[in-house]
């Protein structure tokens, strides 16, 4: 029998004597959800920011490799506490707020950019750990959800190039629209192909329609590219790094931060970097499923896969030159669009053959 976590942060706050739907009824049944939501909640942030400091130490020393050289040394054994060291700097540095921006608007949009990153990762069912679900949210439209949260950092980006009033800044924004519009919308043709072939939209249930047939990433080969190169378009990193492009535009949209607030936006690149690996191994490649021959282990299945891409995904950064505005635009809406409406002809074919018309 499978139990849940949010189960079990119940269990452990009775066990400890705190029980609202005994001490207060009627109300006390709500109370004491809201605290178990917000534990969940709570354990998601610290795992969420663990991970990204993981995944920046893995960029830094990956690179340093790939460039045949040392990376972070110094700090800790291998380097491990250079990001502690440096998270301790950002902290102390000033918070300086140029002249003429708009004050409230540029305070704003970094948390704008972070928040929803990091209320998506609630989203993902995470599998089974033994006889745990990991599953924090479990509605019926979680993939609507992670679609909605992933539209709202491009309008952070757009707000903290318009309320800088800096011309870089803006064109940075500018960039970040247009980059987002371009290749969104293939993402999101390429999403129907999966609900198509599996009736739902939610994330478990379609992770778990894999765990019987085969992966979604076999069956619609084209869906899965269009996808992987949208996500990693939606990372804002090499090659698709247009919003940020050091050589013309010196950081983009976030040119005029400083501290803690340009450290968000840092953070937000590598939790993208990290929830795109997670989203694409729950759509396309079985999710949480249990490790072939052991069972009770698609928590970690799922890490491993995840891993996978974003060693892929930060290759690929380090590795390729950036993309012309042209040539970029252009790929999007002549390539990854018309592949993204043949994958939904072809995902009709498949699911007519299920049921047998064809």
């Amino acid at each position: 029998m499978e139990y849940s976590i949010l189960q079990l942060i119940n269990f452990i706050l009775t066990y400890i004597g705190i029980n609202f739907s005994v001490y207060f009824p009627p109300y006390g049944m709500l109370v004491q959800r809201v605290i178990v939501d917000l534990i969940g909640g709570l354990l998601i942030f610290i795992a969420a920011a663990l991970t990204i400091i993981v995944v920046i130490y893995i960029f830094r020393k990956w690179m340093a490799d790939l460039q045949q050289r040392i990376g972070p040394n110094r700090v800790g054994p291998y380097g491990t506490l250079q990001l502690i060291a440096d998270a301790l700097k950002m902290f102390g540095k000033e918070d300086i707020i140029p002249d003429n921006v708009d004050p409230l608007l540029f305070r704003f949009a970094p948390y704008l950019v972070f928040i929803p990153l990091i209320l998506s990762y609630l989203l993902i069912p995470y599998g089974n750990l033994y006889h745990w679900d990991i599953i924090f949210t479990n509605v019926n439209v979680t993939l609507l959800l992670v679609i909605a949260f992933s539209a709202i950092p491009p309008i952070g980006e757009i707000i903290a190039g318009f309320a800088s009033n800096n011309k870089f800044s803006m064109l940075g924004a500018l960039r970040a629209a247009a980059q987002d519009l371009s290749y969104e919308i293939p993402m999101m043709i390429s999403l129907i192909g999966v609900i198509m072939l599996t009736g739902t939209f939610n994330l478990n249930s379609i992770s778990q329609y894999q765990w019987h047939y085969i992966p979604i990433a076999i069956l619609e080969p084209i869906g899965f590219l269009v996808f992987f190169v949208a996500v990693l378009s939606k990372m804002a990193v090499v090659p698709f790094d247009l919003p940020e492009s050091e050589s013309e535009l010196v950081s983009g949209f976030n040119v005029e931060y400083s501290g803690l607030r340009f450290g968000i936006f840092y953070l937000g690149v590598f939790g993208s970097i990290f929830f795109g690996s997670l989203f694409i191994s729950t759509v396309y490649l079985s999710g949480g499923s249990d490790i072939p021959f052991i069972p009770g282990l698609g928590y970690i299945w799922l890490l491993v896969k995840a891993f996978i891409f974003t060693f892929l995904f930060l290759t690929i950064w380090v590795s390729l030159p950036r993309i012309r505005v042209d040539k970029y635009m252009n790929f999007g809406w002549k390539y990854l669009l018309p592949l993204s409406i043949i994958n939904i002809l072809w995902t009709m074919v498949i699911v007519l053959a299920m049921h047998g018309v064809l």
